[in-house]
């Protein structure tokens, strides 16, 4: 009896422990989606000043590296959290975009 309850005790910490390291994930992903949410809105308004000032090379060269990081952070994100659109899984073995939180669903944003 003892040894029972001793597992039950040990089985439900485990529980806690992953129950824990889940929520510290989403909360991950949801950091790591708000910051390309950032970073895509200053590309589209990088793009809206480069369609008005087309030679200006500090805007080019800005475009350029926030482009760089957004890549960088998208693979961050489908590493940790799963592909971030349906064109980002990049899996040969399985169609994992499926996995993760649908759109329209609160933890996808």
């Amino acid at each position: 009896m003892a040894d029972m309850m001793r597992n039950n005790r040990s089985n439900c910490n485990n529980r806690a422990v992953t129950n824990n390291e889940t929520r510290m994930q989403s909360v991950n992903c949801a950091n790591l989606k708000k910051k390309i949410q950032m970073i895509d809105f200053a590309i589209i308004d990088t793009v809206l000043y480069l369609n008005a000032y087309p030679k200006c090379s500090q805007a080019l060269e800005y475009y350029h590296k926030l482009v760089k990081e957004r890549e960088i952070l998208e693979g961050a994100i489908r590493e940790k959290c799963g592909p971030l659109t349906a064109m980002s899984n990049h899996s040969r073995s399985e169609w994992n975009w499926v996995e993760g939180p649908w759109p329209w669903e609160p933890d996808a944003n």
